[in-house]
């Protein structure tokens, strides 16, 4: 008969120890998924050594069982674990590893980085998390309707000089765009990330400079990977949907030896938006990856990404206003259908590769210390373009009073241009546990050291073309366009820019009684960046930023029982000149590389509790973020400047996750910010609204089993996404109209192998617009139907 029993974990968890018939250890955790033994959901498996069965079974079992054991459960990630025996007990247990599954209250969970350590409800600062369950049953395909989970954030098209594009977030309004990693290192390059290797993605809201470094001002995104796990999985996924999408996925999962297995992860699909008139997209992925020591004290991942896609570009439709006292919006919002588009057939496309290698290593030293060291090497390669359309004051004319047909004309923003980025980081972390006195320690030490290189040619359109003095029909743009164009001869066609950073972190969460504890942590960072420009027979101009800068955080954490926490936090990050001339090569200028470092400052006090037996977690939090000598861009021509603006946040965010019931999931967030510009060298835009941020926004999802384990099992759900109206520039002339999406699925389960799902998204044909920037905005897809096979061995 095999051998069950229940442990405590120091009133964290409750963990399920099964011996089966053959001599096999599942550890199972009955509330970090459902409730009841029957419905656990197994962490891991894993042949007994003989030692183990030895202490585990008969009267051994029994009587150790009778002692008692502390078992410390992780989670996210592998961790080794002690159970000792109490005093009298007759077998002490070797080490054992746990690693499982994020639990569904995400609050329980951890983030997976060793220099922020314990769980999520531990940490002093907002996070969210988007579970893979939530993106499975949404179907998710990018990191950008990943994120569609999380209120308040934005994504920006890019000033048309720019070139950026792929993933730019705005996050509470700051610009984020350097602000993307994965598995806690940077993710270099800008490019559309798919979701074929997710795990899961978290939002850590608000200025984290001690963790990350230069930039987050409004917060970073971080994605895990799917890593390779003991034991053997196949999955695979094919979807079919609306004008012509279809979409196949496959992970698989092989365990060569006691320790060591093998995943590999794909990715094949092919799309056109609905209810837009955008050519074909196509892209592919391979993600293979390898693990050694898994549920040992040393742990080696290796993993590589190699990712393409070829999909058409869009820049947008402009924003017009009627006149003096009117406030902008798209032209889209005056009749001009949704489905315009006014690129090229031909020419506006997104070409990029990218190649990823990643190497991290966890070692358990001692029970006091543990050490990561985590590499990434990333090499993106880029062909693109886009068309960007103005409608100016005789289009403008027309389409509010008519005489004539009201015609667009192509601005020079659209220059192809070819870009290669690579970038190397190194991230070196302890964790020290340890005791002084009667004060118990948990402190992190860790180096920081990335460079990355940036190389950039433009193209211009030829004079023969026509396409400067070309003028279209705005409501009917001709797509068939060919425009021929050549090597750029500006002085900025060939652009090289260095960046190195090198930085020293530290942090040390003391407990000064089990429940008070203060957590106060201190960057150095030193940056600097080297930039190049030349072209034709102008000179060649080089520019310098070096900048050194300190950012620190303190936080007072109150935990009057492991289910509910209280805080209270101050955290500053810097964003330092030069950090963005990679992106946004308009920035580079003489002036502002002598321009003084943006300072973000936050306050929040925030609370969690996990409730209803650690299924279901609450969180709140209000906060204010100050963001100091704000620079400004010119839309026209993309430069940067100094504007001494002074900006302020005051926000509320409200959130819900994990299960009310065994059988009802929900995920749920609310958003209030209130921004506002406190101090500008231009007065009128005193007391403004930031651009970008939405004063409310929300999101929901949930979904119910209906007789789970039975044949006739169905799991229904659904929800909604919305933000209210963001205005586009300080001045708040312009803006972009409410987001509304309403979205449903349903799927079955026929076997333990085969699942059907039939997803519906924007239900209402709602007019939303994904990407906006100062003057254009991208109108997003309309109402869409997909249908996906799913099988799993």
């Amino acid at each position: 008969m095999p051998s069950v029993a229940k442990l405590g974990n120091e009133g964290r968890h409750t963990v399920i120890l099964w011996i089966d018939s053959d001599s096999q250890l599942h550890i199972l955790a009955p509330h970090w998924h459902r409730s009841g033994v029957s419905r656990a959901r197994r962490l891991v498996t894993v042949n007994t050594p003989s030692t183990l069965r030895s202490a585990l079974s008969g009267t051994a079992f029994g009587a150790s069982l009778a002692a008692g054991f502390a078992l410390t459960a992780g989670p996210a990630s592998a961790q080794t674990v002690t159970a000792p025996a109490q005093p009298g007990a007759p077998v002490a247990l070797p080490q054992i590893s746990v690693q499982g599954q994020q639990p569904e209250n995400t609050l329980e969970g951890t983030l997976g980085l060793g220099r922020m350590p314990g769980r999520i409800q531990d940490q002093p600062q907002t996070i969210q998390v988007v579970p893979r369950e939530i993106m499975d049953q949404q179907n998710v395909t990018t990191l950008g309707e990943a994120l569609r989970n999380v209120p308040g954030i934005t994504s920006s098209i890019g000033e048309g000089g720019g070139g950026i594009s792929g993933d730019q977030l705005r996050i509470r309004g700051f610009n984020s765009q350097n602000d993307l990693y994965v598995d806690g290192l940077r993710d270099f390059g800008s490019f559309r990330r798919d979701s074929f290797t997710f795990e899961e993605v978290q939002a850590l809201l608000g200025p984290s400079g001690v963790n990350f470094g230069s930039g987050a001002a409004g917060g970073i995104v971080n994605i895990t990977s799917r890593t390779p796990h003991l034991g053997n999985s196949l999955g695979a996924t094919v979807t079919g949907g609306m004008d012509w999408m279809l979409r196949a996925t496959a992970d698989a999962n092989y365990q060569f030896s006691e320790t060591g297995a093998f995943r590999l992860n794909m990715m094949y699909q092919q799309q056109r938006i609905t209810d837009r008139s955008l050519p074909t997209g196509e892209r592919w992925g391979i993600a293979p990856s390898v693990a050694f020591g898994l549920g040992t004290n040393t742990t080696l991942t290796l993993e590589y990404m190699y990712y393409r896609y070829d999909e058409p570009t869009d820049a947008g439709v402009p924003i017009v206003s009627r006149g003096p006292g009117f406030i902008g919006q798209p032209v889209t919002e005056y009749g001009v259908p949704r489905s315009t588009w006014y690129g090229s057939n031909f020419t506006d496309r997104d070409q990029t590769t990218v190649n990823r290698l990643t190497a991290r290593v966890q070692h358990v030293a001692a029970d006091w210390l543990t050490v990561y060291n985590d590499t990434r090497l990333g090499f993106t390669d880029r062909s693109f373009s886009f068309s960007v359309a103005s409608c100016d004051a005789t289009c403008i004319s027309r389409l509010f009073n008519g005489g004539g047909t009201p015609q667009y004309a192509l601005s020079g923003g659209g220059s192809p241009y070819t870009q290669q980025v690579w970038g190397v980081q190194n991230i070196t972390t302890g964790v020290f546990r340890f005791n002084t006195w009667a004060l118990r320690h948990e402190a992190t030490l860790g180096v920081d050291l990335w460079y990355e290189n940036y190389d950039r040619t433009t193209y211009s359109y030829t004079t023969d073309s026509g396409r400067g003095n070309y003028r279209g029909n705005l409501f009917a743009p001709n797509n068939d366009l060919n425009f021929a164009y050549a090597l750029s001869t500006g002085a900025t066609a060939q652009r090289q820019n260095e960046t190195t950073q090198a930085a020293i972190f530290a942090q040390d969460r003391v407990w000064f009684t089990p429940e008070i504890s203060v957590l106060a942590g201190l960057r150095w960072t030193r940056q600097q960046s080297d930039y190049t420009s030349y072209g034709g027979t102008n000179p060649v101009s080089t520019l310098n930023a070096d900048n050194s800068f300190i950012d620190p955080r303190v936080s007072v954490i109150w935990e009057p029982t492991p289910e509910y926490t209280v805080y209270a936090s101050y955290a500053q990050s810097t964003f330092a000149p030069g950090s963005n001339w990679a992106t946004q090569p308009g920035q580079a200028s003489v002036n502002n590389s002598n321009l003084d470092p943006e300072q973000n400052t936050i306050y929040e006090i925030g609370a969690r509790a996990s409730i209803l037996d650690q299924r279901l977690g609450l969180s709140a939090s209000i906060y204010q973020i100050e963001k100091n000598n704000a620079t400004e861009t010119d839309p026209a021509t993309g430069v940067v400047f100094g504007s001494g603006d002074q900006q302020r946040i005051r926000g509320l965010d409200i959130g819900v996750t994990g299960r009310i019931t065994p059988e009802w999931l929900i995920n749920a967030r609310y958003s209030y910010m209130d921004s506002e510009t406190t101090s500008s060298l231009t007065q009128a835009n005193v007391g403004g609204r930031v651009p970008y941020v939405p004063t409310n926004s929300a999101s929901l999802w949930t979904s119910y089993d209906i007789a789970p384990g039975t044949p006739y099992n169905v799991t229904v759900g659904g929800g909604f996404t919305w933000q209210t109206d963001v205005y586009t520039n300080s001045a708040n002339t312009s803006e972009v109209p409410y987001a509304f999406s309403l979205d449903a699925f349903i799927q079955h389960r026929i076997n333990d192998q085969l699942l059907v799902r039939v997803n519906g998204y924007n239900l209402t044909d709602n007019r939303n617009y994904t990407q906006v920037w100062t003057n254009r905005a991208v109108m997003g897809p309309g109402r869409a139907v997909t249908a996906s096979v799913g099988v799993n061995f």
